[in-house]
């Protein structure tokens, strides 16, 4: 059921090539956002926010650049920013569709407020309000599902965010697209079961419930992994962080007789701490005894690579999962009627 021509026919929007293009859509992204500037000359802080699948780009740069930026990087998704926002602030308003309710409110409420914005989008009611704010607007191409444009979003805010990160943020990405092609050749469809492990890691998942874990800097991935089997598998899948999972949520898996219904999956990395690797490591244990841990390691030498290797995994693992149940992966009706039913009210009172 995951041989090459099985995916196709269930895939019939496409998914398994936006997810492939993922590296070229990177270096596409950067050269999209070069040459694109935010005066941070009066920001106490650099806000980014989306929603959904266009948020996960700020969080994943996040993850990548906050510990050595230059001003503290919040992610928002909320209609309003946070009561300390000042008129000096950057605000970085990526909505791929443009018409994000949420991330419209927001960059509104920036726009009163004074603060320095920059649009990333494809268009939609977002980029004439900044165009008419005086911000700049980096347009994406349209026709991507938004999940499926992560790569030209994390790219735009990689060369926007050069600016305010130290360290050489194009070389970095450079060398983490390497690593995502390579990856690329050992993930894909034409690769079979026996030595695809994003292939094996669906077919552990059908039937069961998946719950994944990570401790900073993977929390964002492990986000990305649980969104990503949500909308593309159309299943129930959590996300949890450490070390707070182990102050409750262990207790459920030592304790409730259902925990075997349940994938404990724990993303790790090379540079855990030593406190942190000893306590992942109790954990696994603990939890080992009552349902099967799947511990899921990226072997990159650098941060950005590893990230982005995780994220790729889970981006297949949840497309052969959706496979794996005869579903299409791209199709998001539940989203699309919740989106047309929030949107009707408004329209009654426009009227």
């Amino acid at each position: 059921m995951l041989d090459e021509a099985a995916v196709a026919r269930v895939d019939r929007g496409g998914l398994r090539d936006i997810i492939a293009s993922m590296p070229d859509q990177l270096l596409d992204g950067f050269r999209l956002g070069t040459g694109t500037h935010a005066d941070t000359s009066k920001a106490e802080r650099v806000f980014l926010a989306g929603m959904g699948g266009s948020a996960i780009a700020g969080d994943i740069f996040r993850s990548w650049a906050t510990n050595r930026a230059r001003l503290p990087i919040q992610v928002v998704r909320d209609y309003r920013l946070p009561s300390y926002a000042t008129p000096g602030d950057v605000l970085v308003a990526v909505s791929y569709s443009g018409t994000t309710e949420e991330t419209l409110a927001a960059t509104a409420q920036a726009v009163k407020l004074g603060c320095r914005i920059v649009a990333v989008t494809s268009g939609g009611r977002l980029a004439a309000l900044v165009q008419e704010a005086g911000g700049p607007t980096i347009r994406v191409p349209p026709g991507l599902p938004p999940r499926g444009a992560f790569g030209l979003l994390f790219g735009i805010l990689a060369a926007v965010g050069e600016e305010w990160v130290y360290g050489d943020l194009r070389g970095e990405l450079e060398r983490a697209v390497v690593h995502l092609k390579d990856l690329r050749g050992r993930l894909g469809p034409s690769v079979p079961l026996a030595t695809n492990r994003a292939k094996a890691l669906a077919k552990r998942l059908r039937n069961r419930t998946p719950v994944v874990y990570a401790a900073p800097p993977l929390t964002a991935v492990a986000k990305r992994w649980q969104t990503q089997l949500n909308e593309n598998a159309k299943v129930l899948a959590f996300a949890s962080e450490f070390p707070e999972a182990d102050h409750n949520e262990i207790v459920g898996w030592c304790s409730d007789a259902s925990a075997r219904r349940f994938v404990p999956i724990m993303l790790r990395d090379a540079d855990e701490t030593p406190e942190m690797r000893h306590r992942l490591d109790v954990t696994e244990g603990l939890v080992g005894r009552h349902a099967r841990v799947d511990r899921i390691e990226d072997d990159d030498d650098e941060l950005l690579g590893r990230l982005l290797g995780l994220l790729f995994l889970g981006d297949y693992v949840s497309l052969y999962l959706a496979a794996l149940r005869g579903v299409d992966p791209t199709p998001v009706k539940a989203i699309d009627e919740l989106k047309a039913r929030l949107a009707a009210p408004a329209r009654r009172r426009k009227k």
